[in-house]
């Protein structure tokens, strides 16, 4: 039997979200950004603080995956390319 995954509680921009995951990806994020109404698209920069030890504070790219931690923030803004 699987254990279950701990629940983690992060923020996206001001939009608290709960998740299942150890890891969380560019993709994830954009998807709750979005509320999944789009696909997620490489026009979005992510910036990330309250995170993991090994990972305080960053930025997150397309195809990439960071540690989850209970309270992270994440802030999602377009870059302005089309």
């Amino acid at each position: 039997m699987a254990k279950p995954e701990k629940i983690i509680q992060i923020w996206v921009n001001e939009d608290s979200h709960e998740i299942e995951k150890e890891k969380v990806s560019y993709e994830d994020i954009v998807g709750l950004y979005l509320g999944g109404g789009a696909p997620p698209a490489a026009e979005y920069i992510i910036k990330y603080s309250r995170g993991h030890s090994d990972n305080v504070s960053g930025t997150l790219t397309p195809a990439k995956e960071v540690m989850a931690q209970d309270g992270m923030r994440f802030r999602v803004s377009g870059t302005g390319e089309s």
